[in-house]
């Protein structure tokens, strides 16, 4: 395999080598950024998603709370032993408007869903249940008990999604039966007590302040944009829809970071337009050395030709000097002068060609080893290049080492806040049943309040009919003048203790007043703080929902660390590969240096074999 062979395969290998490494850079910084856009923008869409998902449980948990709300007040005013002597009979409808009646949709009604009272306290009077919700009155017949057993064993009342005058609203409803046993529903034939509370405009603001959303309508058909959320009414079919906007985490975080980003990819893509960049820049050099090497190969191989040539000449008028001294043996002595002359010319043409031809050679090697020290002194400058480029990736691994651990710790602290607001979840739930135990201890006293008052109406009774005894006793003494005086004093006697009796009545009736304000302060209040632990509550759940969303984007960031991890070795890889390539060239430029050192002992070689040859000549 000649000279020729040998430069064309390096030159070959030499130029495959950095084309590819260029290309695989190329590839690796191109797949590294597709695979970081993918994976922030699954992120993003998997974030909006729980996002959505918890404003949907959020809508569904403020329906539920509000029917659990419906069932327990509709139990908590149902039971009342004063609303049974009240309201079964003929029904006191004095007591039903001061005891019942208020600004929300109040009605009793019987077992057939005929309406009994339905009086607001602003004397206004709402339509038959019958005619203004007829759906949702079959409905709460079907879930009612309808006998007195099946009333006492009742230990909430009932709660359903219906349509009232066309519009979405909440129904409880609870038989009317005794607390204490103090009354008795006279028969089966039960009476209800239906609390209706329409779901409009006032209770979606609430919702949406509550839960941190969007604006929400409520509409007769879903959205075209946004959420649409059905609401279902007795019989599983959708009543109205909820429509409203959601929030987008995933979009604003990305935002938030866009700069950041940004000025990452940015960082990143420099990285790798300046690799590729010193590659060209490499490839570039090598290729121009290597050109003005194979232009000296190829002078060489002109000049070896021509030494050749030389040689064949000079061969060739040996020969011919040999046949005509073999022709001429027998007139030898006659020309031997002319012989010896043309011996003596042709090895002086002979010395002039070589002293033409080899000190060409010569400097042709000396070129030859200066560009092998240049190209070798190029490669030396490439390896220190790669070696600074495989320790800048050697610290990149680091760095996403030790984001990864943060990461990991992260996570770490995200399920112990998750473990803390259970913990939290389970003290405000023992907090609420300790605020309901409260407000049914406060039930309890308010009734033995009004037990209370109307022991005092009934020590009033007493002084009206002991008064009307005096006044008799006065009337009869009046008649008996004066056979008895003992009589008239007793009269008078009884005539002052109906007085006495109905001032402490007073006294005693405005005492009772003030302690069942007190009672029904105390019950306002307990409402009001198991409102408050609900929503402490509520609060907990998406503290817990976000710590949840916490772990779940860390375990994101960590598997997108890793892969750009991968994307780092795999440069790293292809690094080493160039390394490999500029070491296989330093080896190359070796060879180079070795090819002239032979060239030039050739040379040497050639010139003594000619020397030998031009001393026979001009021996001759």
């Amino acid at each position: 395999m000649g000279m020729s062979t040998w430069r064309q395969i390096w030159e070959r290998r030499l130029r495959d080598g950095l084309r590819s490494g260029t290309a695989l850079l190329t590839a690796l910084a191109s797949a590294t950024l597709l695979t970081c856009g993918i994976m922030m923008l699954v992120l993003i869409r998997q974030l909006d998603a729980h996002s959505a998902a918890a404003e949907r449980a959020a809508i569904t948990a403020g329906v539920d709370e509000m029917l659990s709300s419906k069932r327990i007040g509709a139990y908590n005013t149902a039971r009342w032993d004063d609303a049974v002597a009240h309201l079964y009979g003929r029904l006191d409808q004095a007591w039903a408007f001061s005891n019942l009646s208020g600004n929300d949709i109040l009605y009793v009604i019987d077992a057939r869903g005929r309406t009994l009272f339905a009086r607001r306290s602003d004397n206004s009077i709402d339509p038959p249940m019958r005619l203004a919700a007829p759906a949702g009155t079959a409905h709460l017949l079907r879930l009612l008990p309808h006998d007195r057993a099946g009333a006492a064993r009742a230990t909430t009342g009932v709660a359903t999604i219906e349509l009232y005058r066309g519009r979405p609203a909440a129904f409880g409803a609870m038989p009317v039966t005794p607390l204490q046993g103090k009354a008795r529903v006279p028969g089966d034939a039960l009476r209800y007590i239906v609390y209706v509370t329409p779901i409009e405009q006032p209770v979606l603001a609430q919702w949406s302040a509550r839960f941190a959303m969007n604006p929400i309508a409520l509409d007769a058909t879903p959205g075209r944009h946004g959420i649409a959320l059905p609401l279902h009414g007795a019989g599983g079919r959708p009543i109205a829809w909820f429509n409203w906007q959601p929030k987008r985490p995933g979009r604003t975080a990305l935002l938030n970071i866009a700069p950041t980003l940004i000025a990452a990819i940015a960082a990143l893509a420099a990285l790798f337009a300046l690799l590729v960049r010193l590659l060209r820049s490499q490839e570039q050099a090598l290729v121009a050395r290597n050109a003005q090497q194979a232009a000296l190969v190829a002078e060489s191989e002109r000049l070896r030709a021509q030494a050749e040539q030389a040689l064949a000449t000079a061969e060739r008028s040996r020969r011919l000097a040999d046949e005509a001294a073999e022709r001429a043996m027998h007139e030898r002595e006659q020309h031997a002068q002319a012989l010896r002359r043309a011996a003596h010319e042709a090895g002086q043409a002979l010395r002039s060609t070589l002293a033409a031809t080899l000190p060409d050679l010569v400097k042709l090697a000396d070129r030859l080893d200066q560009g092998t020290d240049v190209a070798a002194a190029s490669t030396r400058i490439q390896a220190q290049h790669a070696e600074d480029v495989v320790r800048r990736t050697t610290e990149s691994v680091r760095s996403l080492e030790h984001i990864s651990l943060n990461t990991d710790r992260m996570a770490v602290a995200s399920a112990s806040i998750g473990g803390e607001t259970a913990k939290t979840r389970a003290a405000v739930s023992t907090a609420t049943e300790s605020s309901a135990a409260a407000a049914e201890a406060n039930a309890s006293l308010l009734h033995h309040v009004t037990t209370i008052e109307g022991a005092t109406a009934l020590i009033a009774g007493v002084a009206e009919q002991t008064n009307l005894l005096a006044l008799n006793a006065t009337i009869e003494a009046a008649r008996a003048h004066g056979q008895s005086a003992g009589f008239a004093v007793i009269a008078r006697e009884i005539k002052t203790l109906p007085q006495d009796s109905q001032s402490s009545a007073k006294v005693i009736n405005q005492r009772v007043m003030s302690v069942q304000q007190a009672v029904q302060d105390s019950v306002g209040v307990s409402r009001r703080i198991d409102a408050q632990l609900r929503q402490i509550q509520d609060y907990i759940a998406t503290a817990a929902d976000a710590a949840a969303e916490q772990a779940a984007a860390s375990g994101g960031i960590r598997s997108s660390v890793a892969a750009a991890r991968e994307q780092v070795v795999a440069v790293d890889a292809s690094i080493s590969q160039i390394s490999g390539a500029i070491t296989e060239l330093a080896a190359n430029a070796e060879s180079s240096r070795e090819i002239s050192q032979q060239m030039r002992g050739r040379v040497q070689q050639l010139r003594a074999d000619l020397d030998v040859v031009i001393e026979d000549l001009l021996s001759r």
